[in-house]
């Protein structure tokens, strides 16, 4: 299988926006009556998993196991 960069690079990029170490302690903004790294956390979560299903449609996936030589 090709190395896929790209796919690296987009889990890195959703990692750090879902973690939310980078929100002010005292923040008080909400959005939907939650605070709002919630949200963030909760719609990045969302879009990785879309974006592993994406990932596992669409590159064919062998199910044979080679042996060791």
């Amino acid at each position: 299988m090709k190395k896929q960069i790209w796919i690296t690079f987009i889990y890195l990029i959703l990692l750090l926006t879902g973690v939310p170490w980078y929100w002010p302690k005292d923040s008080e903004l909400t959005f939907m009556g939650v605070p709002a790294w919630v949200f963030v956390a909760i719609v990045t979560s969302i879009i990785a998993s879309i974006f592993t299903a994406f990932i596992l449609l669409r590159y064919s996936w062998s199910s044979e196991i080679k042996p060791d030589d």
